[in-house]
């Protein structure tokens, strides 16, 4: 069946960090037109040296270059919002490696380390994952301390001055939901914006589907919402479209580079760069606004989608 458009829908201009509208207002430049994101990070850091299983956020303080180095590279290949290297950065993850008490340092830095690599013409997305708890009643975890986490996270997010905060990689809608909570109290002027994790099933795997999910993210009063990971770009079509259809807001979408697969012991991901590029300009022309990539991915697919969506 053929995707279905937003009413009144036209194909939007997409800027990426060289020409963008709206100064340091993303809001502004979403409502004019597209942003092409990044792409992954911690694969990106893996190549420079860093071990798998290691905290990716400590390299905030002990390679602060090869941090900046991906930020700059995406932001060459045509990206016009940047994460910064913080999505492990909640107290409760940090706790593994001894640096949960350096929780509001460590995300003020990546945030820092980010923009002195893209400069003020791209944006700066503070990066926040999952707690990487169960939280109650799935968990252990109780809601008021996963909360707390969030508050603390975002509050360093904010002090290193991101233009915005995006939680990514959720697939417990309620975790989501206490983290939007979180950023409304700990940053009540920055937008939020807030992706899921969906399968091939078009459902997260709490059996959560887009629609619910716009509604309840929606009501928590995102700026934004979509999907990142989870499945390539082939398989987030359905979702996408689910999306486009359930909300006014923009919707971003930032799929796997394919779906990975295990080769010799090594999660590999097979889409190209041309056929992630491909999707993404379908993706575009659904009424999507924030356009990237997650695993697997690289410079050169962003590149390739910058290309693409921007042609």
């Amino acid at each position: 069946m053929a995707h279905r458009r937003p009413s009144g829908f036209q194909t939007p201009r997409v800027y990426n960090g060289r020409m963008n509208p709206g100064g340091r207002d993303i809001r502004a430049t979403l409502e004019r037109g597209c942003l092409v994101g990044d792409g992954a990070t911690g694969t990106q850091l893996q190549a420079a040296g860093l071990v798998s299983g290691q905290c990716a956020e400590a390299w905030n303080l002990s390679h602060p270059e090869a941090v900046a180095a991906v930020a700059r590279a995406y932001a060459e290949a045509g990206a016009g919002v940047v994460t910064s290297n913080t999505f492990g950065g909640s107290p409760a993850k940090l706790a593994s490696s001894g640096l949960e008490a350096r929780c509001e340092e460590l995300n003020a830095l990546g945030v820092r380390l980010a923009r002195e690599a893209v400069g003020e013409a791209v944006f700066v997305a503070g990066d926040l994952g999952p707690s990487g708890q169960l939280l109650e009643p799935y968990g252990d975890m109780p809601l008021a301390e996963a909360r707390a986490g969030f508050i603390r996270q975002i509050a360093g997010l904010s002090e290193g001055g991101a233009d915005c905060i995006l939680i990514e990689t959720m697939m417990d809608l309620a975790e989501a939901i206490i983290a939007v909570e979180a950023a409304r109290e700990a940053a009540p002027d920055l937008p939020v914006y807030c992706t899921l994790s969906f399968q091939e099933n078009g459902r997260t795997v709490f059996g959560v589907t887009p629609e619910q999910a716009a509604e309840r993210l929606a009501e928590a009063g995102v700026d934004g919402m979509g999907l990142n990971c989870g499945v390539g770009s082939v398989q987030a079509v359905g979702v996408v479209e689910a999306f486009v259809r359930a909300t006014p807001l923009p919707v971003i979408v930032q799929p796997n580079a394919g779906m990975p697969r295990l080769v010799d012991g090594v999660t590999v991901f097979d889409e190209t760069p041309e056929e992630i590029a491909a999707n993404a300009k379908r993706f575009r022309d659904m009424g999507a606004r924030w356009l990237g990539a997650c695993c697997g991915s690289t410079p050169d697919h962003i590149r390739a989608i910058a290309q693409a969506v921007m042609a």
